[in-house]
């Protein structure tokens, strides 16, 4: 009777052991499951913004994307004027940001596709458009400040930090060009001709995006150190 009783009193002491174990393994899990984890991906998000400003009157004009036909556009191609001084889109008044919207610290390049054309109008109302070959760049007054000119090498143009957005509701605007050309360096052209002008803009994450994406392992402002944000993954 002595071992029934030992019996039975150790198997309800192993009942109610199991019986825990199995409760506060329930609870554990229950915690796991409604505990929310919030995790931002990173991300890499530039934009360019063009437009004209005039300075003297303080009033800012959308660019114009240049017209082929009747509700036909160039898409990403905007119009300059650079013959009348007095237009909106005027060559003095052309204005370049970038926005950038980053999560994550990003470098970004620029290339810039400048074509001048000359339009004219024959006796029988034939309207032809000619490119013209200019061998030198137009005379924008690009910034300089963190920004580097590679345009001899390979027609970019980079900006030397890495950079991200503000806050999750404001992007860093960076401007490529806020002002008008020095005084001096830019002559108006005859009636006719016009600039038509596109940008390329490319941005990678800088931890092993430089030389990963652009198989660049050395900045092109720098031969001879490796910044420590122009990382290799």
């Amino acid at each position: 009777m002595t071992v029934k009783k030992r019996f039975f009193l150790s198997l309800g002491m192993l009942i109610f052991s199991l019986s825990l174990l199995v409760i506060t393994t329930l609870s554990w899990l229950t915690q796991l499951l409604n505990d929310s984890v919030t995790v931002e991906v990173g991300f890499v998000d530039v934009n360019i913004d063009v437009f004209f400003f005039d300075e003297a009157t303080e009033v800012e004009t959308l660019a114009a994307e240049v017209v082929v036909g009747p509700g036909v556009t160039k898409p990403g191609v905007y119009l300059v004027n650079i013959v009348e001084n007095s237009s909106v889109y005027f060559f003095d008044d052309f204005r370049v940001q970038i926005q950038v919207s980053s999560n994550v610290p990003t470098y970004l390049r620029v290339k810039i596709y400048e074509q001048l054309t000359l339009t004219y109008t024959n006796l029988e109302g034939v309207i032809t458009e000619l490119s013209i070959i200019n061998d030198e760049y137009m005379p924008f007054n690009f910034e300089t400040i963190n920004w580097y000119d590679n345009r001899l090498i390979d027609n970019y143009i980079y900006y030397m930090l890495p950079v991200q957005r503000v806050d999750a509701l404001n992007a860093m605007i960076l401007d490529l060009i806020d002002s008008a050309p020095i005084p001096g360096d830019f002559t108006i052209y005859s009636p006719g001709y016009s600039l038509q002008i596109a940008f390329g803009i490319e941005a990678v994450q800088a931890s092993g995006g430089p030389l990963n994406v652009w198989g660049l392992a050395v900045p092109p402002w720098s031969t001879v150190e490796l910044p420590a944000s122009w990382e290799v993954e």
